[in-house]
């Protein structure tokens, strides 16, 4: 896992950011901690998935979808 893999992982940096109590907490969150809650797992999946999509497709499976498409032609 990528260096920016982690770091997108780490959840507790926007928790921290929008004031949100943290799991230790025994009071049951308000709407608006609620809400940023919600922003701050929102905004840390979205930072992963794209710190993912960002990163290069693999030699290894390229080969195997070129394998797949010269297949098709063969009626399969």
């Amino acid at each position: 896992m990528s260096d920016k893999t982690r770091e997108a992982l780490d959840f507790d940096k926007p928790y921290a950011a929008a004031g949100v109590a943290t799991a230790a907490s025994t009071k049951p969150p308000k709407n608006t901690e609620r809400r940023a809650h919600q922003k701050a797992i929102t905004q840390g999946l979205r930072k992963f998935f794209d710190s993912v999509a960002s990163e290069p497709v693999p030699d290894e499976f390229l080969e195997l979808l070129k394998k797949m498409d010269d297949g098709k032609g063969g009626g399969a």
